[in-house]
């Protein structure tokens, strides 16, 4: 993930920072995950996001995102 400005855009793609504390042992998991995958912890924990999302929505078809404020 390219760090940069809020909502920068990106490949056509507008991203946003995100910046999460987690505890150490669930950071090495990660870490390790990433070496096997060869991605970055960024791009893992994207798709981890979008995989919940994903499944949020199978699981509960009312789920609908918050409008934006």
């Amino acid at each position: 993930m390219r760090e940069g400005r809020i909502g920068e855009e990106y490949m056509g793609i507008k991203r946003k920072n995100l910046h999460v504390r987690i505890e150490e042992d669930t950071y090495e998991k990660l870490r390790h995950l990433t070496f096997y995958e060869r991605s970055s912890i960024s791009e893992v924990v994207r798709r981890l996001i979008v995989e919940y999302l994903e499944e949020k929505a199978i699981n509960e078809p009312d789920f609908v995102a918050p409008p934006r404020l």
